[in-house]
This record gives C-alpha cells, structure tokens and sequence, in this order.
C-alpha cells in the first residue's frame, strides 16, 4: 500500500536528495528557495559528510547533504525531524565548516598582500527543512537570515545565509494551487508517506521529480527491508507520542489531524495507523 518513501526520516532524506542521479531534483529544490544564485548544476561534497573538529575536545558535525555549485557556492541541506532546542545556534556552528574549508591556510613567514584575497570565498547556505515550529502563532513557513545592521539593514556581507523552512506551520488539510512553493513544499515533505498520488494542486515539475525520487519502487529488495525495519521503529515512536498526548489530554488534536486526513481522501485503515484511533473513532468524525 506504501507507494512513496518517508522522506522525513534521516537515512532516506539522505538517500534521496544525497543520490547523484537525483541530483536534477536538489537542484530544482534549491533553484525554487534560492531563485538570486541561477543554479545550473552542483556536485557533492567529496570531502566527506563528517566534518571534524580542529579542537581535540571539540564537538563534530555530520551534514546530512552537502554540495557545491558551479560557481563555488556552499550548500548544506538538513532535515530535522524532532524538535530541538537551540537549533539555530546548530545550524550556525555547522555553517562554520564550509566557511574554514574555503579559507586556504597560508604558509608560515609569507608576507601578506594586501590584495589577498583569501576570505574572497564564495557564499554559504544552511538550508533546514523543519518538522517543527521556531516560531509561535504564525502561518509563516519559510524564514531566510543573512548578515545585517540593525538600524539601517544595510548588508555585511552575503557570505553566510540561512534558510528555514518550518513545515508544521502549514496547517490546510489540502494544498491549493495558489499557495507558495514553500507552502506546497511543506506539504509534500510531511504527507508524502500516506498519499497514493502527487495532489492536483502542486503542479510545478520540481514536485513530478521530488516524488518520482521517492517511489519506493525505487529501492531494492535489501533497501525494502531496511526502509521496512525504519518504519517500525518510527511507528513504535508515534504509538509512544500518541500515548503521551492523549495522558496530557490533546485527544482532539488527534481527532482534528483524522479529520484532515479524511478530507483529503486518505483511507481509513492509513488514518488510524497515522492517530492511534480506531475504525469506530475515525467513521464518526
């Protein structure tokens, strides 16, 4: 009954959108979030998704996607799942890798040009696809940050960028086409395991690749069996959250989350694996 791939989950986000062949698909992602840079190709970050620590103590960094444009610029993409605290202090540490691997150490007694251009490097982006919110009591989805002054916004510098892209803050049980791409992206990413088809309403072709990069059809037979073993646990985790939520009485959260679903066409039997409600429960809402 699956018919496309959870891509929230760590592995196969990284399975997807880290796959050379479908490298087209990141690219129309990024060109659609970051329309100033005019993408035309990117290759992978052969240096390796671990980024190590130059202090003997101190904390690494493992990049779930990482790649380089033609023109040299960095960009690191993430999923993060669950929420955590201080995650924007996160994203920034990890924006410091990129940044130093660019910066060429500089031999030992060389006497400094004053037209060195050694922090001439071209621009970082940390782009986090968030199944939480940072901000409270918005509809706002997609956050982006660079390097400004307070009082004039005048711009310091366009090397460093940031981009959130805060998901759970799409809240309509459908997509409409008038939505923004971030919008509609929201969607896709969090209901893409339980739909059977791409919804009417998300039309660009970015949205044709994305989901034919997520066909389970797609993986192998081993891959099938991993992808199946992941699921479990993550459903043994929902079981635990649902528990939870109901002890501390957001039973009609629940309920609203089932309703939306039956809006949109879902069957009941996916509806009550995704809430934890039964046949009965689900049928009179």
């Amino acid at each position: 009954m699956i018919r496309y791939i959870d891509i929230l989950m760590d592995k196969w986000f990284k399975k997807v959108l880290g796959a050379e062949s479908n490298k087209a698909t990141l690219i129309a992602l990024l060109c659609e979030l970051i329309p100033e840079r005019n993408i035309v190709d990117i290759f992978y970050n052969k240096l390796g998704k671990l980024k190590s620590n130059s202090y003997a103590e101190g904390h690494d960094a493992i990049f779930d996607v990482e790649c380089i444009d033609s023109n040299g610029s960095r960009f690191v993409v993430e999923m993060q799942r669950d929420k955590q605290i201080h995650f924007p202090e996160r994203a920034l540490f990890y924006s410091t890798f990129p940044i130093q691997e660019q910066v060429k150490a500089r031999k030992k007694g060389r006497r400094r040009d004053p037209h060195d251009k050694q922090y001439d490097y071209p621009p970082v982006y940390v782009i986090s696809f968030l199944n939480f919110s940072l901000h409270k009591n918005t509809d706002q989805v997609l956050f982006r940050y660079d390097l400004r002054e307070r009082t004039t916004n005048d711009l310091m510098t366009d090397r460093l960028n940031f981009i959130f892209l805060e998901m759970t803050n799409y809240r309509k049980p459908v997509p409409d086409k008038s939505d923004s791409f971030a919008e509609k992206l929201s969607y896709a990413l969090t209901h893409m395991s339980i739909l059977k088809r791409r919804p009417t309403a998300l039309i660009e072709e970015v949205f044709g690749l994305l989901f034919a990069a997520c066909d389970i059809n797609l993986l192998t037979e081993e891959e099938l069996q991993t992808y199946t073993r992941d699921v479990m646990t993550t459903e043994i985790d929902r079981q635990n959250i649902i528990y939870t939520a109901r002890m501390d009485g957001k039973e009609e959260g629940i309920r609203n989350t089932a309703r939306n679903f039956k809006n949109l066409g879902v069957d009941i039997e996916t509806i009550m694996k995704a809430t934890g409600l039964s046949e009965e429960e689900v049928n009179s809402l």
